[in-house]
């Protein structure tokens, strides 16, 4: 019974450890975190080696349990015949250099982990067999053993031998280990790339190897020394000091490393939480090493059940795009239940954690029967027809439904009610009416839908109005800020002439003269920087959110102010101040290292999620779970959803926003700035801007060539300047990955593969299919490549991408000559090249980014665009869509792709022009207005009675 128990905790506590590190902040800190855990591991087993009196084999060996002493039975199980020998005494000493040798091939791994091979640690039962095999100990033949052989057949011989030899284990641990292994190498890949010129790929793999065998040499000396300790206190005590050294071994090598020391409360509470886990494994663990057959037995449960679990898990998925190798996951079930049934005779073990053995293999066949039947049925269904064709039609009722709600009302008195109702029964701010007014007179197709708007400004309700004119004085005296003033009437800013952000504050304030006479007077913090501004905790958001939905009407909760717009006169606009006039030096002194970045982003995640609760270091392999909840396959379908990024904690190692310092670094205070563009996570108050005068986009023709006659691919042409790249950057940044998985050559030596949908060549059902991605890039229209590309031409020996990678020409092809236009996000804000693209009827915008705009809850995806997930593992057949493939399929959605093209530029031409900013802004102004206003609470706008 101990026995049972000691294993289900032992089998437990792994199978939690290797879920729960990968959400775990342990991964940014790895030889600190190392150190920590295996102290505090340490100290466990010597705590609980106090209560050893409580545990089996307190009193003395095991050698009466075990029958080591007895006279040699012949048919005495494996797992009592095959005690180890006893340890060397220099043995706890080889045992310390291997525990600190495999932390670091892990760390030396999980740096470069793109360049692993997946599945390589299911082999470790093998290589602990291999050893037994090597060192069991070879008993003499008896007289009687000898003279009954010759009364037996061989068919009576066989059976004899094999219960007394090891080599029937060789099978059943084989299947056990092969089948997790195909388990484990069908996960699909992301698209982070490995560079065969630079990352030494073979390396990797071989410090891989060399991690599995240091597993099992440290699993069999430690099997050695434990199982020859006297008692279980002393073993424990030994345990115990084991850790403890190792620790410390580790720790001189985190000390010769410079791994930072984190000071981050949940980074504390991880190491914790893994330490007293791991202490729990091994003491387990180590109560079942009297066991002659433990440790084989152990690792081949603990395979077993790990690859299992996954490849049943895989059935799930026959079919889709993660799985399109049916016969691979059949195999893995079939080879892992035979082997394990074997593996449960041949080593003697009767239950596995308190389930009779013989409960077990029924279940296994009946999972093997179900798999046989499922997977042919579920691997021929296919798909009647393309999935693109269905969402686009959708996407058109859908469309047809939205603007319905985002213009409902046909009267002012209708579009007061609607106000109240979707912002939480509070009236609209006075004034409404002019603004209702002046976008009937601009037919604004947008009168109810201000989404982004309302909970943009929501917890600003919960700040007291004069706190928020104090905050934003403070807020414009910070690096690239400008102040908007509106007073009697007058609108100005305080940039001087030679600004170069002058024409934009220009533009603000020229759209506001034509409504500003209808404005109170108020003052608004301008953020001309690139990245957004404001990354608030999310309990403050929260807070301040929800007592915002509580104000509709007069309340005393929150101090007011002590005067209103017309103090704005009196104070002197400050002095704006721009990065270019600071040292750069100083900037990069002060800037926000991308760490301390995702840490901060982190705390503005509501508690659960998958980026509170950790940090996401397997880049290797897709993050289905991420991707999941906002798409159907490899295609959006809630666009919405996928640019909220707390459920996706994989875009932080996938987007270059998350991987570049910040040279001004967000404040965590909620300040009233206004900025161009954010991601979900920031507080910033969006507003329509125009882009600085060095990234201004290029604009379509005013009269576009025909769809018919421009070129059929999907162009892209990035630039990039920035002076910061390391390794995780230049292989998992967004245009990296794109540039470099859409030209790999049919040449390359990647083995890099590309799941998409291809007609079945049987019948006319389509199917999931895996191609070679460099000869894919062949037969799709794939025209992207970079302009510039700073971090090669700096330190070219670092750099990844191949010379076929970049332009050197001047002077790019025509955008607009092409049907398929990508446009992508750079380090620091959205593409400037989307509003271009959507105006242009001869053009389709691809759109792939993680950034708002103030419209970019009025453009829908399939109608006006076509969404494309950052991750890119949907491009490829998301263009074989609209293009078809050469020589293999014919073009499905051309027709599609035309129509999106021209609903995109109607729809720009009708909700994204000039006067749609301006109906925003009046919209916006008048709220803010309201909220910097002593006299907020007293009324709003109300419809006369008379």
């Amino acid at each position: 019974m101990s026995s049972q128990l000691a294993s289900l905790c032992a089998v437990t506590s792994f199978l939690w450890l290797i879920n729960s590190v990968e959400d775990h902040q342990i991964i940014e800190q790895p030889r600190l975190s190392s150190t920590l855990i295996l102290l505090i591991a340490s100290l466990t087993s010597y705590a609980t080696s106090h209560f050893s009196g409580w545990l089996p084999g307190a009193n003395g060996r095991f050698d009466d349990e075990l029958g080591l002493s007895s006279t040699g039975n012949k048919t005495r199980p494996i797992s009592q015949r095959n005690f180890p020998k006893k340890p060397r005494r220099y043995f706890v000493l080889i045992l310390i250099v291997c525990i600190i040798l495999r932390l670091e091939s892990f760390h030396r791994v999980t740096a470069d982990l793109q360049c692993s091979k997946p599945g390589l640690e299911a082999f470790l039962p093998v290589l602990i067999l291999a050893y037994q095999l090597y060192s069991s100990p070879r008993r003499p033949r008896t007289f009687d053993e000898e003279r009954d052989d010759f009364t037996r057949t061989m068919y009576e011989a066989i059976p004899d031998f094999l219960a007394r030899s090891l080599y029937i284990l060789v099978p059943s641990t084989l299947l056990i280990s092969f089948g997790a292994y195909l388990a484990l190498i069908s996960e699909p890949r992301s698209t982070l790339f490995c560079s065969p010129q630079h990352d030494w790929a073979r390396f990797v793999v071989l410090v891989q190897w060399a991690g599995v065998v240091l597993d099992a040499a440290i699993v069999i000396i430690a099997w050695r020394i434990l199982a020859w300790a006297r008692t279980t206190k002393s073993r424990l005590r030994t345990l115990a000091g084991i850790l403890l050294v190792s620790g410390l071994g580790a720790g001189i090598f985190w000390g010769l490393s410079g791994d930072g020391v984190g000071s981050d409360t949940l980074f504390w509470f991880d190491v914790v939480i893994d330490g007293l886990t791991l202490a729990t494994l091994l003491v387990s663990s180590s109560l079942l090493a009297p066991e002659g057959g433990a440790v084989l037995g152990f690792a081949g449960v603990v395979t077993f059940i790990t690859g299992f679990l996954i490849s049943v898990q895989r059935v799930w998925t026959l079919g889709s795009w993660e799985n399109v190798s049916g016969w691979q996951t059949w195999g893995a079930v079939v080879g892992m239940s035979a082997g394990f049934t074997f593996f449960l005779h041949a080593t003697d073990i009767k239950k596995v954690m308190f389930i009779h053995r013989a409960f077990v293999i029924m279940a296994l066949m009946a999972v093997v029967i179900a798999v046989s039947i499922f997977t042919p049925i579920k691997m021929s269904k296919g798909m009647d027809s393309h999935p693109l064709g269905k969402l686009i039609y959708d996407s058109r009722v859908e469309s047809d439904r939205w603007l319905i709600h985002a213009s409902y009302s046909d009267s002012l008195p209708s579009a007061v009610r609607e106000y109240g109702e979707r912002h939480y029964g509070r009236d609209p701010p006075k004034g409404f009416d002019r603004w209702w007014e002046f976008a009937k007179q601009k037919k604004s197709p947008i009168i109810d839908h201000f989404k982004q708007m309302g909970d943009d400004i929501l917890p600003f309700w919960g700040v007291p109005p004069a706190k928020l004119r104090e905050d934003t004085r403070k807020a414009a005296k910070e690096i690239d800020m400008a102040l908007l003033q509106i007073q009697n009437g007058t609108a100005r800013h305080n940039l001087p002439t030679e600004n170069p952000y002058q024409t934009i504050m220009d533009e603000l304030v020229d759209l506001i003269n034509d409504f500003v006479e209808h404005l109170p007077d108020l003052e608004m913090a301008i953020n001309l920087n690139e990245r957004p501004r404001v990354l608030a905790p999310w309990d403050q958001i929260q807070r301040l959110a929800t007592a915002g939905m509580k104000r509709k009407k007069a309340s005393s909760l929150l101090p007011g102010g002590s005067s209103g717009g017309s103090e704005y006169g009196k104070k002197d606009m400050p002095k704006p101040r721009l990065t270019e006039a600071v040292d750069k030096d100083e900037l990069l002194k002060n800037a926000m290292s991308p760490k301390a970045l995702r840490e901060l982003t982190s705390l503005s995640c509501p508690t659960g999620t998958k980026v509170k609760s950790g940090v996401h270091w397997d880049i290797r392999d897709f993050c289905s779970s991420c991707a999941k909840p906002q798409s159907n396959g490899q295609f959006l379908t809630n666009f919405g959803l996928s640019l909220e990024l707390c459920h996706q904690s994989d875009l932080m190692r996938l987007h270059s926003f998350y991987m570049t310092p910040a040279e001004v670094p967000p404040t965590t205070s909620l300040l009233p700035i206004f900025s161009r563009s954010k991601t979900d996570n920031y507080a910033d108050i969006l507003l329509p801007l125009s882009h600085p005068p060095q990234t201004t986009p290029l604009t379509p023709p005013k009269t576009p060539q025909p769809w018919s006659k421009n070129h059929q691919k999907l162009y892209y042409r990035g630039s990039i300047s920035r002076p910061y790249s390391d390794k995780p950057l230049l292989r998992g940044g967004q245009e990296e990955r794109l540039v470099h998985l859409t030209n790999l050559p049919p040449s390359s030596s990647s083995t890099t593969t590309t799941r998409l949908i291809l007609p079945n060549q049987s019948r006319s059902r389509a199917h999931y299919r895996s191609v070679s991605t460099p000869y894919l890039n062949t037969l799709l229209p794939f025209d992207t490549a970079f302009t510039s590309y700073s971090p090669c031409q700096q330190t070219p020996s670092s750099c990844p991408l191949d010379f076929h990678h970049l332009t050197s020409s001047s002077s790019p092809p025509d955008p607009f000559s092409s049907r398929y236009i990508l446009t992508l996000d750079s380090s620091t804000s959205p593409s400037p090249l989307f509003l271009p693209t959507l105006s242009s009827p001869s053009n389709v915008p691809f759109l792939s980014t993680i950034f708002k705009e103030w419209y970019t809850d009025r453009v829908l995806p399939w109608v006006h665009f076509v969404p494309v997930d950052i991750r890119f593992h949907g491009l490829h057949s998301t263009l074989a869509y609209f293009t078809g493939i050469q020589g293999q399929t014919k073009e499905h959605g051309s027709t599609d792709g035309k129509w999106i093209a021209e609903q995109g530029a109607k729809w720009a031409a009708r909700a994204l022009r000039r006067e749609d900013r301006q109906v925003y802004l009046f919209r916006l102004l008048l709220e803010w207005g309201r909220l910097v206003d002593d006299g907020r609470d007293e009324g709003g706008f109300k419809i006369s009675s008379s």
